[in-house]
């Protein structure tokens, strides 16, 4: 068994309680093909100490085997077929209160990384809700690059699982706490009177009709102070 490498990012210093273990579930879902059950993908345990251990179940391949051999004769497009991993509900085991979260089957084929990412409530003792899932890489636009338009029958998609080695990836897990967005800034609302209109503001005075009348009283020393000195005539 490959060890995987962990990583844990905690935002708050409480988390679930001492040595609870997470039950991670797998499957493979096509539309067209009859539902399978989910098997156990794992285990994650988180002590009071924050510290995180991931145990992959040891017959992590058996869901990709068993959609190989529940098809029917014929063909199936491996776009349409998912690979889902599911976060099972505390004290409930009905997988249809599961939170589930899927990729493409086909980004499985050249897998090298996934992250699992926990969200949990929020308060003093949060507990996991939800579950999101992501592999590295995938094509940029998310298709299934050549494989888009292939046809598999049991024999062509018991080939293709045998090429996904899950035990050979490096697996992230990730616990998140809810956080609020910054509040937007609020102007102040404009003042209204008692009948609730707008308070009216007073306009502006101009220039003229805020200093008319130190306008006033320098004309007016002008006038007072009469004219320059009349040059006296030439004799």
């Amino acid at each position: 068994m490959f060890c995987h490498h962990l990583l844990l990012l905690v935002t708050a210093a409480a988390f679930v309680a001492a040595d609870e273990s997470l039950r991670l579930y797998h499957r493979v879902y096509h539309p067209i093909v009859p539902e399978l059950p989910f098997a156990l993908r794992g285990t994650v345990n988180i002590n009071d100490s924050l510290l995180v251990t991931f145990r992959p179940s040891e017959s992590i391949s058996e869901p990709l085997q068993q959609f190989a051999d529940s098809l029917q004769p014929g063909a199936v497009d491996l776009h349409d077929a998912q690979y889902q991993v599911a976060l099972e509900r505390a004290g409930d085991t009905a997988e249809a209160h599961w939170d589930i979260s899927s990729v493409k089957l086909c980004h499985l084929e050249k897998i090298k990384s996934e992250s699992i990412i926990l969200h949990t409530t929020a308060g003093p003792d949060p507990s996991p809700f939800a579950i999101d899932y992501f592999v590295s890489p995938i094509p940029l636009d998310g298709s299934c690059s050549k494989l888009k338009k292939r046809k598999l029958d049991s024999t062509a998609l018991s080939s293709f699982v045998k090429q996904v080695q899950l035990l050979m990836v490096d697996t992230t897990v990730t616990v998140q706490r809810p956080s609020l967005p910054p509040l937007p800034e609020l102007r102040a609302p404009p003042p209204i009177t008692q009948s609730g209109e707008p308070v009216v503001p007073v306009p502006e005075k101009s220039f003229i009709q805020k200093y008319w009348l130190y306008i006033v009283a320098v004309l007016i020393a002008l006038v007072m102070s009469g004219g320059p000195p009349e040059e006296e005539g030439k004799k």
